[in-house]
């Protein structure tokens, strides 16, 4: 059976993906750049070590990458603190997973810096067994090295485990680490590319308790 779900965070538990855009937006107008749609899609669903060397590559910039992170994430909470939303239905189905006793997690590859400043804003840390970041492990989403941790550490296996995530970087680290993964996708992104998905929902609202207990592990 099912033991446990994990959470990625950014879109799926809180409203934040339009939020990393402004912050990235800023990041880069700082420096005279124009944000794009191709960079965009490129950076969605990256920890923060490799959406910096992505953006120090692209753009030539001449700051290091833990400076571009340190920077980023100053602007990031700024913008939370007056911005951020917890995404609608998501107490209650934390409420009703834990009454029928699942383990919970977060596998996000934000920094555990905001994932904590984001668990305690929305009073969220209680709910879960495990907290993973994308600074946990060598290599981020798309590679699966992050849910395989997230599972170690809930002590459960892979295929026990169910990943709900709204990026396809995310969807691909899921079903790399024989997971049920599912997508509730970006409505920036083509739903097309979700197809890795196990099961495509177009919101939390649709993400019902009951469907954890009729899932059987892969």
């Amino acid at each position: 059976m099912i033991k446990a779900v994990i959470f990625d965070m950014d879109g799926v538990m809180i409203d934040s993906e339009p939020l990393w855009e402004k912050t990235e937006r800023i990041l880069l107008a700082r420096r005279n750049i124009d944000y794009s749609p191709e960079y965009r899609d490129l950076i969605v669903g990256l920890n923060q070590r490799d959406s910096g060397k992505l953006l120090k590559e692209t753009f030539s910039l001449d700051e290091t990458v833990d400076e571009i992170i340190s920077e980023r994430v100053e602007i990031l909470t700024a913008i939370y603190e007056e911005e951020l939303e917890v995404v609608p239905g998501l107490t209650p189905l934390l409420d009703e997973l834990k009454l029928r006793e699942y383990l919970l997690a977060v596998a996000s590859s934000s920094p555990l810096r905001v994932i904590n400043f984001v668990l305690d804003m929305f009073s969220l840390h209680g709910y879960f067994d495990a907290v993973v970041s994308g600074e946990c492990t060598e290599k981020g989403k798309p590679h699966p090295d992050i849910y395989l941790h997230t599972a170690e550490r809930l002590r459960v296996r892979p295929s026990e485990c169910v990943a709900i995530e709204d990026s396809i970087n995310g969807v691909r680290s899921a079903t790399g680490a024989g997971m049920y993964c599912i997508a509730i996708p970006d409505k920036r992104l083509s739903p097309e590319a979700f197809e890795r998905a196990h099961l495509i929902l177009e919101n939390m609202d649709d993400l019902k308790p009951q469907l954890f207990d009729t899932l059987e592990p892969l």
